[in-house]
C-alpha cells in the first residue's frame, strides 16, 4: 500500500510540476510555440496564485527530497518546482518593477476596494434596428455636486462583450468620486458589420451622458473616457473625433462635450494590424473579430480601415492620452500601440505609454490583481492631473 501511494504522489506531484513548469518558461520566453501565446495569459492573470503554487512545490518536492526514501525520484520535481519558482519571482519583479516605476505601489496578492455601497441604474439611451441599447449609471448617495464623469466603453472585439463588463472599475471609479457610464453598442458579427456605424451610435450615448449627468450629480465638463480592448479603440477613436470636431453633435442636435482626459488598455490601435496578428493560437481570433467588425480585408478598403486607426484622428485638441498595455500581447499587437504613443509625442499631446512586461491580453481580468489595481490607481492619477 505503500509503495502504492509512494507511486500515487509522486504522479501528482509530476503531473502538477511539469505544466507548471512548462507555463512559467513559455511566460518568459513567448517565443515558445503555441505555448507562448497562451501561457502569460494565466500566470500574469493568477500571479497571486501562481508563486504561491510554485512555492509550494518546491517546498514538498524538498522535503520528500529531504525525508524520503527514494530521494532520486523527487529530484525531477524539486528541479522542475525551483526553476519554475525562480522564473515567476523574475517574472513578478519586472512587473512589479513597471508599476513602481510608473508611480504606482504593487502588490502581488489581491486587494479589492470596498464598492458595495456603489448604487447602479440601467437606462436605455437609444433604440435601433436591433434593440434597444442600454447604459449603466454607477453613483455613489452623497451631498457631493458636480462630480467629474466618466464613460467607459467595453471590449469584445467589436462582437461580444457589455456594459457589465469590469463592472468593478466602474463601481471603483464611482467610489472614488465619480459619476461613471457605461455603455452598450450593437454588436457586429461574421454576417452584420457595423464599423460604419458603431461610432455614430455612441454619439447618441455621450449625448445622453451630457443630458443626464446633472441628475447623478455631474458635471459632464469634466468628462473622462476608458475602454479596454476594442473598447479601447472606441474611447480613443471618440475622444479624439469629438475634440478635433469630427463629431459634434447627436441626432437630435446636443452638442457633444469635450474630453478632458483618457485611459484605456491594450487598445487596438491598428485595425489592419489586428487583421493580420500572424500569432498561431490567437490570430485567427484577431481576424474574425477585425472582419466582424468591417466585413473585409484591409486591402479591399483601406480607407474604411484608416478611419478606424486613432492615429489618423490626432490633432491639436486631443486629450491627454494614457495607455496601459502588455509587452507580450498576443492578441493585440502591441506594436501599433507604441507607434500611435510615437505619433502623440510628435503631435506635442500629453501622454503615457506604460508597459507591462511578460503581460498578455486581459492581464487585469482579476480584480484587485496587480495590473488590475494599478490601472485604477494610474488612471485616477491621470485624470485627477488634468481635472
Amino acid at each position: 500500500m505503500k509503495k502504492v501511494l509512494s507511486w500515487f504522489a509522486r504522479i501528482l506531484l509530476t503531473g502538477v510540476s511539469v505544466p507548471v513548469f512548462l507555463f512559467s518558461i513559455a511566460t518568459l520566453i513567448p517565443a515558445v510555440p503555441v505555448l507562448g501565446s497562451v501561457a502569460n495569459i494565466v500566470t500574469v492573470g493568477y500571479l497571486h496564485l501562481w508563486i504561491p503554487v510554485c512555492a509550494a512545490l518546491f517546498v514538498l518536492s524538498l522535503l520528500l527530497v529531504l525525508t524520503g526514501r527514494r530521494k532520486k525520484i523527487w529530484t525531477l520535481d524539486l528541479l522542475l518546482s525551483a526553476v519554475s519558482l525562480v522564473l515567476m519571482t523574475v517574472v513578478a519583479c519586472m512587473i512589479a518593477a513597471s508599476v513602481r516605476q510608473a508611480g504606482v505601489k504593487p502588490n502581488l496578492f489581491l486587494q479589492k476596494e470596498d464598492v458595495s455601497f456603489v448604487r447602479t441604474d440601467t437606462e436605455t439611451y437609444i433604440r435601433s434596428e436591433y434593440g434597444d441599447a442600454k447604459i449603466n449609471v454607477y453613483y455613489t448617495e452623497d451631498n457631493r455636486a458636480e462630480k467629474p464623469v466618466m464613460l467607459y466603453i467595453h471590449g469584445g472585439g467589436w462582437i461580444r462583450g457589455s456594459r457589465e463588463d469590469h463592472t468593478y472599475y466602474s463601481k471603483v471609479f464611482a467610489a472614488h468620486g465619480y459619476v461613471v457610464f457605461s455603455t452598450d453598442y450593437d454588436l457586429s458579427s461574421e454576417d452584420r458589420h457595423l464599423a460604419g456605424s458603431t461610432e455614430t451610435q455612441l454619439i447618441e450615448a455621450f449625448a445622453w451622458v451630457k443630458n443626464h449627468a446633472a441628475d447623478y450629480r455631474g458635471d459632464v465638463t469634466r468628462l473622462y473616457l476608458t475602454g479596454g480592448s476594442a473598447g479601447g479603440n472606441l474611447a480613443l477613436e471618440m475622444a479624439y473625433k469629438i475634440n478635433g470636431g469630427m463629431y459634434s453633435t447627436s441626432q437630435d442636435g446636443t452638442e457633444l462635450p469635450q474630453i478632458r482626459a483618457v485611459s484605456v488598455t491594450f487598445p487596438v490601435a491598428s485595425l489592419e494590424t489586428f487583421y493580420n496578428n500572424p500569432d498561431p493560437v490567437l490570430g485567427g481570433t484577431a481576424h474574425r473579430m477585425a472582419y466582424g467588425y468591417t466585413g473585409c480585408a484591409p486591402e479591399e478598403d483601406p480607407a474604411l480601415f484608416a478611419s478606424l486607426d486613432p492615429v489618423n484622428s490626432i490633432s491639436e485638441n486631443a486629450p491627454p492620452t494614457h495607455i496601459l498595455v502588455g509587452a507580450s500581447d498576443s492578441l493585440v499587437p502591441p506594436q501599433a500601440t507604441y507607434e500611435l504613443d510615437e505619433a502623440l509625442e510628435a503631435a506635442g499631446i500629453k501622454h503615457r505609454t506604460v508597459i507591462a512586461p511578460f503581460a498578455n491580453h486581459i492581464f487585469d481580468m482579476v480584480d484587485g490583481n496587480m495590473l488590475n489595481c494599478a490601472y485604477l490607481e494610474l488612471s485616477l492619477r491621470w485624470f485627477e492631473q488634468f481635472g
